[in-house]
């Protein structure tokens, strides 16, 4: 594993692009047609890749330490299915839905789906976990319809239902697309149909509360900072939800364009639905962008085939305390005693976290 190498000056500037470290191709390179795409996740200063053999019947995690720039590794054989407070779905395409539930919660024996759960998204909203299929748009005396192959699973054990399903004929079906879930709405970020991408101008959003549909017209950005005024459209691309003094956004980065992998990052405000553009990564090219959110509003970003970097974008200017921590790790300082620690007068609450 390469040594991360540190600028000798620190510095936080938010939508500044900085490197941390390497990830070894094993960790994220699907090995077999058994395997899905490797989970990651950010847990306060850990970086985790999660891949689960199903054939072997065990899980394997990497976990990347941003404080203190160390890899561990965590491997275990994977009993989730006789876990008390642990449901696991398997999908269509060999992926996995890991539903928890708390301490002293007594669920009922959930019965297994009929058919495979589609994974292009899931979410859990009440007493039911979702997943969502292919995406279907018809057109009805002038009206657009949108169905989608919308599955559920009842989680007090009372069975599955699917709550609507593609429209087969006389549609634009489409899919590779990604499912951002805010409160009760779903978005429905690109994707492709038969022939074509589709872009990111009009997006379909359903509805948890009602199971209804409905479209949201999005507006360019004005600032005029990007050389186009609209995420380019493409399939697959990561996404994450943030908070902002003017509302929630959308962040949307990577994914595959109509002739190459997109780099770029966009912001999209869930109150004036303006897409604003953040960043081009340069001189590298992800081929498949993984993001994952720490708080607060922390992005980091790796790929997860032919390059294996991985990266760290502030969305928002850092707390001072959280400024401070990163200051304290940049320097080393984590490595001394508590002694020299108070004496350079660290507060003592840090410790916890610096000795993590």
């Amino acid at each position: 594993m390469a040594a991360e190498v540190k600028i000798d000056c620190f510095a936080q500037k938010p939508f500044r692009l900085v490197k941390l470290s390497i990830v070894s191709p094993n960790m994220l390179v699907r090995t077999s047609s058994q395997n899905g795409d490797p989970k990651f996740e950010c847990r306060g200063w850990k970086l985790f890749f999660t891949n689960e053999f199903e054939c072997r019947n065990m899980t394997q995690t990497h976990i990347y330490n941003v404080f203190t720039s160390t890899w561990s590794t965590m491997e275990a054989v994977d009993d989730s299915l006789q876990e008390p407070n642990r449901h696991v779905f398997k999908t269509r395409y060999g992926k996995r839905i890991a539903y928890e539930y708390e301490d002293g919660e007594e669920l009922p024996e959930i019965p297994r789906p009929e058919q495979p759960l589609e994974c292009y998204g899931s979410t859990v909203y009440g007493d039911y976990l979702y997943t969502f299929g292919d995406l279907s748009i018809s057109e009805e005396g002038g009206d657009r319809k949108f169905l989608c192959e919308i599955f559920r699973v009842h989680l007090k054990g009372m069975g599955h239902e699917y709550i609507s399903r593609p429209v087969h004929q006389n549609s634009d079906r489409r899919f590779d697309y990604s499912v951002v879930v805010v409160q009760e709405r779903v978005f429905f970020i690109g994707g492709q149909g038969f022939d074509q991408l589709v872009d990111l101008v009009e997006l379909p959003v359903f509805s948890l509360e009602s199971l209804a549909w409905t479209t949201v017209n999005t507006k360019p950005d004005r600032r005029g900072k990007s050389i186009q005024n609209y995420p380019e459209a493409r399939v697959t691309p990561s996404c994450l939800v943030i908070d902002t003094p003017t509302g929630q956004e959308i962040v949307v980065a990577g994914g595959n364009g109509k002739f190459d992998n997109c780099t770029d990052i966009w912001a999209l405000n869930l109150t004036t639905y303006e897409w604003r553009f953040i960043n081009v990564i340069e001189q590298i090219n992800l081929m498949i962008m993984r993001v994952a959110q720490s708080h607060p509003n922390c992005m980091y970003i790796c790929g997860t085939t032919g390059h294996f970097e991985i990266y760290r974008m502030w969305l928002q200017i850092p707390r001072l305390e959280t400024m401070c921590l990163e200051a304290i790790s940049h320097y080393g300082l984590y490595k001394i005693p508590d002694a020299d620690l108070l004496r350079f007068r660290v507060p003592p609450r840090f410790f916890e976290d610096l000795k993590k």
